[in-house]
Formats: C-alpha cells, structure tokens, sequence
C-alpha cells in the first residue's frame, strides 16, 4: 500500500520537474498517446465529490455528475445510497491527468472505504478508481476497482474449509469459491429433462457413468443405456430446486460440486406417492457432465 503512495508521489515529482509528457495510451481513439500532469480544479472535483458520497446524500453526490451519467447511473446511485447507513471513503492517494490536445481530465485516487448497510452489514474496501472529468467540471466516467481486506464480513473470492477424514489428504483445510463453468444452465437443463422424462435430454447432461449414493446409502453406477429403465417405473416426476450452488475447492482442477436443495414428488405407476424435501451433491466433472451424486432427504410434514 505505501508503495502505491509513494510511487504516486514520485510519478507526480517527476512530472512536475521535467514537465514533459510520460506513459502511453495503447487502445482507443488516444492510442499511441501519452499524458500530462492534469489541474488541481479536476482534482477538487472528485474530493468534494467524495465528501458529497460521504454524506450519504445520492442528490449530493449526483450534483458532481454529468448529465449524460446521472441518466445512465442515476436510479443504481439512489437506490445504493438508500440501501446504506453510513460511508467514510478516505483518500490515501491523488493523481490528476490529461491527454495532450484533450479538454477532458483524468483522475487517479487510491483510498479505503468502510460501508455499513442499513440490514446491518459491514464492508471494508482498499480502493483505486478512475474519474474523467470534463471541461464543465462535472464528473463524466467512472471506473473502479478494488481489493477485500482479509477482515471483512462478506464478498471475498474463497471461504469456508474443507474437512477430511483423511490425515494426509493434501486437500484438508482448503477453502471453496464458487464455480462458473456453465453449472447452473446444466442443473436447470438436467430438472427440466427429469420432470418431463425426456432421457434424450438427460443423458445429454451427465457421463458415461454416474456414481449415485441414495438416500438409503445404497451406491450404484449408472450408465447411459440404463436410464431408460429406471424412469419407466414412475407416472411422474416433479423436482424444484430453490437452490442451486456451484463450488470448487480453492487451487485445484475445475472439477466443482453443485448443491441443490429441492422438493420433489415422485408418482409411481401403481399410485405409490414419494415426496421428500431433498438436499443433493452433485459432481460436474472435467467434460462438464454430471458424474456423481449423493443425496440426502427429510419428511414434509401435511
């Protein structure tokens, strides 16, 4: 963090003694350009911006903003501010820029920022945003980015742990994140196809062979030419989801688990009625198929 401070100051040190320009654009309608050290006016700008943002005050804050951004971002800036209970954005770092024959200006400014939300939670935020500011004085783009510190209540990339059984499993203690590979489209996909007993469809959706652990703790492997026969026993089926949760244990392959809690009825071809409330693990493996299953599940009561 002190080195991103002080490195601001060196750049602005050597701006101001060599009074030359330095860097280089190398997208955009600037490509190939570089920059100057921008007015002090600009920087005004995005402080009082940020002490109007301080306030709480969407109508503050907006009134720094260009008419073009309030329409883009207006209805997300009053909702947000109405969503808070307070925020303190402190500047740690300020740097103002310009591009060689523009009237627009560019302002750097690392802080922190603390939020807590009126439903009572907490957020701690390590700052660096990005404000152009026009000739007008009025903030026209906004950009920002930002790193979670460790302490903070919620929004990191990884948590909770996993627990092995085994002593020497080097994945013990790992933390999880969530998975992006398509898992979510998939399970929606697998639930249709299941209640409509479309098997062509379901077995587009899962391995060459699933290894399923019922509800029982019976362990069978399943392949493809087998599902047909093992639907053929039911009237109907009807699954819901009311959550869909993909996960992967931290620094390892893709390979990610998919937790569904569910209700589901199943009507079978001599009246037999099962229905559960469910929780199931699922396995989406390297190919993207469903390759294993686990499955868990209570009475509902009448």
């Amino acid at each position: 963090m002190k080195k991103l401070i002080l490195f601001g100051a060196l750049l602005a040190s050597t701006f101001t003694v060599s009074a030359q320009n330095a860097g280089k654009i190398f997208n955009g309608p600037d490509n190939g350009k570089s920059f100057q050290l921008g007015s002090e006016k600009s920087s005004k700008v995005v402080l009082d911006a940020t002490k109007a943002y301080n306030s709480n005050s969407s109508a503050a804050e907006q009134a720094f903003y260009s008419e073009e951004m309030q329409k883009k971002g207006g209805d997300f800036n009053r909702k947000f501010h109405e969503s808070m209970k307070t925020l303190n954005n402190v500047p740690m770092a300020i740097l103002p820029l310009k591009v060689p024959g523009s009237s627009d200006e560019i302002v750097l400014m690392q802080s922190t920022e603390d939020r807590e939300f009126k439903d009572g939670s907490k957020q701690k935020l390590n700052l660096f945003e990005i404000f152009k500011v026009g000739k007008d004085g009025k903030i026209s783009d906004f950009n920002q980015y930002y790193n979670i510190p460790k302490e903070n209540e919620f929004g990191k990339t990884y948590g909770g742990k996993y627990i092995s059984a085994k002593p020497n499993d080097p994945y013990n203690g790992r933390p999880f994140q969530f998975s992006n590979r398509g898992e979510i489209d998939m399970i929606e996909k697998f639930v249709k196809a299941y209640n409509s007993m479309d098997i062509k469809t379901f077995t587009e959706c899962v391995a060459d062979e699933v290894t399923i652990e019922d509800f029982d703790g019976n362990v069978m492997k399943v392949k493809k030419d087998q599902w047909p026969s093992l639907f053929a026993e039911y009237k109907s089926l009807d699954w819901r989801p009311d959550v869909i949760l993909p996960f992967k244990l931290k620094d390892t392959d893709p390979v990610s688990g998919i937790l569904v809690h569910a209700s589901e009825k199943r009507v079978l071809k001599d009246g037999t009625v099962w229905e559960k409330k469910v929780n199931e693990l699922f396995q989406f493996n390297l190919e993207g198929k469903i390759s294993a299953v686990e499955q868990f599940s209570r009475g509902v009561k009448k």
